[in-house]
């Protein structure tokens, strides 16, 4: 069912409900002040019945009710008078004695040939000089207010069901001007014609089709770059690995058409062994970052101690690289806190983010030092900074060195494949952490890293 239809239903489904409690309340309103008021009438000609007794003349001007009985009983129960049309009711001993007890009562009785009941009441005196209480009571039937009772019925019935069908129509109107906007959208979406850097384009910008078309044309804009880098990736991908896939054809075709002695063999599959762990580095690289892209919340988390971490990280990077000079200084902060600083991680993702951060510096250094500080970012966050002093990153290569093959322009003479920054941000990322890379003043690059603490752990 479509929106439209719905809110159709809906809207006059809620206005017929309260125009049927709204009618319902008049009708029944009208009723009861209908019974009220001839009650009223029948009381009052009640009061003055008793004079029947004295005056038989009194009986006849009292009767100006439709079908007026008038009866008047005596103490012992005795039936003193009545008139003409005092035909169809007979006071039972129950209603007698409940008017003697309240003073007065009014009753409903159905009458043959009359599609209503009758009304009445029962009055209770007392004549002067005279023991005993006597009843005087007055029927009628009050065929003027049930004509009206009938006529406000099928008014409100007909204009109950005439409302009904304008609110529908209405409503139909009105959904059809409340959601014009969207239909607007809709054909837009349904045009056939050049699909890139297509963007909706709302009537208003504010109201909720502007705000979804909006976030529409966000989803685009990232759906857009997001293929743009797949491109980017595959091409560059396709060149990585063609390219040491050539250079390993072109060492084993050389040994075999000209390599003549065991020295030029050796050599040859020398440097197609060197060219296959190039490209076995890369394609580690390209299936661990596919992992981290599928593990999302599924990855295995432990409290770990982050300065145990990173001693780990360091010295694995000091025995890999024993020329570099590497310096670990701890902030205040951290130092002044109850105990070690407690990060919520994995111990192999975040060891392969430290070391391919560290190790990067190092790499792009220039054999300068490399200088590692830990600091307290807040009370919740701990904040590691990786500063070098190498040849940095150039301006026009910063909004893309995140992505995955893409490496600096500075950088073409030194060995890599454009993975490891990759790799570090997902890692950090997945731990709820922020990976920022900065220019050193003075030269080289600043690395910062931000993690959460674990609750209780720092």
């Amino acid at each position: 069912m479509q929106i439209r239809h719905k809110l159709l239903l809906w809207f006059a489904g809620l206005v017929s409900v309260l125009l049927l409690a709204f009618s319902t309340y008049v009708y029944f309103g009208y009723a009861e002040f209908r019974q009220q008021a001839f009650q009223q009438r029948l009381l009052r000609k009640a009061s003055l019945l008793y004079q029947v007794l004295e005056d038989a003349n009194v009986g006849v001007v009292l009767a100006s009710l439709p079908e007026q009985a008038d009866y008047v009983y005596g103490p012992g129960g005795q039936l003193l008078y009545k008139n003409a049309a005092a035909t169809d009711f007979e006071a039972s001993s129950e209603l007698r004695n409940r008017a003697q007890r309240q003073g007065q009562a009014a009753f409903e009785f159905t009458s043959p040939g009359h599609a209503y009941p009758k009304d009445g009441v029962v009055l209770a005196y007392e004549r002067p000089g005279q023991p005993g209480t006597y009843l005087a009571i007055v029927t009628a039937y009050d065929a003027a207010g049930f004509t009206q009772r009938r006529t406000l019925l099928k008014t409100l019935l007909y204009g109950y069901l005439g409302a009904v069908a304008l609110v529908a129509l209405l409503g139909l109107v009105f959904a059809r001007w409340a959601l014009q906007p969207f239909d607007r959208l809709i054909g837009q979406l349904r045009r056939p014609g050049d699909t890139r850097a297509f963007r909706l384009r709302p009537m208003s910008p504010h109201d909720e089709a502007g705000v979804l078309a909006s976030a529409f044309n966000d989803l685009l804009a990232r759906q857009e770059a997001l293929a743009q880098s797949q491109q980017a990736f595959i091409a560059q991908a396709s060149h990585e690995l063609r390219t040491p896939l050539t250079t390993i054809k072109g060492w084993l075709e050389t040994s075999l058409m000209y390599d003549a002695d065991a020295a030029s063999l050796r050599e040859g599959i020398r440097q197609a062994a060197q060219e296959l762990d190039k490209l076995t580095a890369l394609a580690n690289g390209l299936l661990h970052l596919a992992h981290l892209e599928g593990l999302g919340t599924q990855m295995e988390r432990h409290p770990l101690e982050l300065m145990d971490v990173l001693l780990d990280v360091v010295d694995t990077v000091q025995h890999q690289r024993p020329q570099q000079r590497l310096a670990l200084a701890v902030g205040e902060g951290v130092q002044q806190q109850n105990a070690a600083p407690i990060v919520l991680g994995n111990t192999h993702l975040l060891r392969t983010a430290l070391t391919n951060l560290i190790d990067n510096a190092c790499k792009y250094s220039g054999e300068q030092p490399v200088t590692l500080r830990l600091e307290m970012h807040t009370d919740q966050a701990i904040q590691l900074f990786i500063e070098d002093q190498g040849i940095g990153i150039a301006p026009a290569d910063a909004a893309r060195i995140f992505q995955p093959l893409t490496r600096g322009s500075n950088v073409q003479h030194i060995s890599g494949f454009g993975i490891g920054l990759t790799l570090a941000q997902e890692i950090i990322q997945l731990h709820q952490g922020q990976l920022r890379l900065r220019p050193r003043p003075g030269g080289g690059t600043v690395a910062e890293v931000m993690l959460p603490l674990l609750a209780g752990g720092g």
